[in-house]
């Protein structure tokens, strides 16, 4: 039996073109909000949340953030601007970490409520302000005289002394892949974790329908196992022949005269050459599987806008086609990805399945390169 294929492998960015993580995080930043304030600082639980996960998910896209632990910091630290109480850091700077805002809660000093926060707080008048200052990060980075900024203690080791980070963690992962990537139970969240909030931008029978014409991988910037996670939830990690997460390693790794190509493509910093070995990795892994010896035609389904991530490079190696796509994005960011090299770009699912279906060759439903 043969099936008709455009090209022999395609290699997805996780985050733009299978996952759509866009309600969990800005969930989990809403909960890390709340539970920061209340467990750690003793503000009381009624009227929450301070921001809810819209307003988080419109101030990250007016403003340019991610949806991270920098987008968490800036919001707490709005909350902690709009506390009544403002606990002298010379007093309770004599603690460190937990320790200090354990003090600062048993002082008594707080006595705002969830909804006292939410009520007064006026992220009109922060985003005006980074307008100000330059705009989002920088803009933020360059604000002085917030109240109680203090009392975010973001810096350090997830495990130590970084309490931003560790419950984002934990609202995000929930208790049992917590555990699994930290080896430790969670401290400070009890519900479910928000990333049984992600969705498939992929349903399974539309990564059956593309596996059956390409050897199929992914690269991603999460832990492989959170990765291998989520993939297996949504029903769509059995298609893939190669699932190439942050410091994964393995079958199909570029040896040593691959990893030194790569930093030559110029792409300027660890960073950018990491998503490039990565990708590059995903490939040998997926040609592996599959048995492919010849040269393979490939195509990069992701944002192809962004100039760290070294796909030029990647694309005069191989047989590469950027396909670029938009799935729950602004439009204009369309016209900016073809500017940026994508031979096309797909605004949803639907016409993506069918941009990987056009111009075929044909291909063995058994793979192994043979029968073109």
């Amino acid at each position: 039996m043969l099936s008709v294929s455009a090209y022999d492998i395609v290699v997805f960015d996780m985050e733009d073109a299978l996952v759509d993580r866009r309600s969990s995080e800005c969930a989990a930043i809403s909960r890390a909000i709340d539970s920061y304030l209340t467990v750690l600082l003793g503000v009381r639980p009624e009227g929450g949340p301070v921001f809810t996960p819209d307003e988080v998910k419109a101030f990250m896209e007016s403003q340019g953030f991610d949806p991270d632990e920098e987008l968490l910091n800036v919001l707490l630290s709005v909350a902690l601007h709009t506390l009544t109480a403002e606990p002298s850091e010379a007093e309770f700077g004599v603690w460190d970490g937990r320790e200090m805002l354990e003090a600062v809660r048993k002082s008594g000093q707080i006595q705002d409520s969830l909804g006292d926060l939410g009520r007064r707080k006026n992220v009109h008048e922060l985003v005006k302000l980074l307008k100000q200052k330059g705009g989002g990060k920088r803009g933020f980075g360059r604000i002085r005289g917030l109240r109680n900024r203090w009392l975010a203690l973001s810096e350090g080791h997830i495990m130590m002394d970084n309490l931003v980070n560790r419950i984002l963690a934990e609202a995000y992962l929930g208790e049992e892949l917590f555990h699994k990537e930290y080896g430790q139970n969670r401290q400070f969240m009890h519900d479910d974790g928000t990333i049984a909030l992600e969705r498939a931008w992929l349903e399974p029978q539309d990564m059956s329908y593309l596996r059956q014409r390409a050897g199929l991988a992914t690269v991603t910037s999460r832990s492989q196992g959170e990765a291998q996670y989520v993939l297996q939830i949504l029903g769509i990690g059995q298609y893939l022949d190669a699932v190439v997460g942050q410091g994964a390693g393995g079958m199909g790794m570029p040896d040593e005269a691959e990893s030194a190509w790569i930093r030559t493509l110029g792409v300027g910093g660890g960073t950018a050459a990491d998503y490039a070995t990565r990708v590059g990795e995903a490939i040998e892994r997926t040609r592996a599987q599959e048995g492919l010896e010849s040269t393979v035609r490939v195509a990069y389904v992701g944002n192809c806008a962004v100039d760290s991530r070294g796909l030029p490079g990647l694309k005069d190696r191989y047989q590469l086609t950027p396909i670029g796509c938009v799935f729950g994005q602004d439009p204009k960011v369309l016209q900016v990805q073809k500017e940026k090299g994508a031979a096309v770009v797909a605004p949803d699912p639907r016409v993506l399945l069918k941009v990987l279906s056009e111009r075929p060759r044909m291909r063995s439903d058994h793979g192994h390169g043979h029968g073109y």
